[in-house]
């Protein structure tokens, strides 16, 4: 699977953001919390999410990291007080698309970081990266889901 390489510049996107493990069941209810709470935001895709993934130094010692269930917003001016905002900078990304349930994302995770990126020309650019959700996704059990995840990278 080889991913498609794409710039894009930076953006701004509001939603909830927790603290966790991919097997607590932490991420799904932030994304709960997120779908209750996106009334209170403008949008400039309603059915476009994302699902940002940023790592820091306790992700090598605990296998944790910070999940941001969100959406894409025009600036970073009207955050209501119960979500958060981030930009997340202009950058080169591996695309990687995955295809199937939850295991399939991790499978496609695993792939990317352990396999793809140690053999290519590229190495991490800064430490997140992100799942975009539009209209393929079918929800996390579906096998006939679609998500595109987005690594930044920059060449060795």
């Amino acid at each position: 699977m080889e991913p498609k390489i794409v710039e894009l510049p930076k953006f701004c996107v509001v939603g909830v953001a927790v603290y966790g493990d991919g097997k607590s069941g932490v991420f799904p209810r932030a994304w709960d919390m997120y779908m209750r709470m996106a009334k209170n935001i403008q949008l400039k895709n309603p059915a476009v999410g994302y699902g940002v993934e940023y790592y820091t130094e306790e992700f090598e010692k605990e296998h944790r990291w910070f999940y941001m269930a969100c959406g894409e917003v025009e600036n970073l001016d009207n955050i209501p007080p119960s979500m958060v905002g981030k930009v997340l900078p202009a950058n080169k990304y591996a695309v990687f698309t995955g295809k199937g349930t939850r295991d399939s994302l991790h499978a496609t995770f695993q792939y990317a970081y352990h396999e793809w990126l140690p053999k290519s020309k590229y190495e991490i650019a800064d430490w997140y990266d992100f799942e975009y959700y539009d209209e393929r996704f079918k929800g996390m059990g579906s096998p006939e889901s679609v998500i595109d995840i987005y690594i930044p990278i920059s060449e060795k």
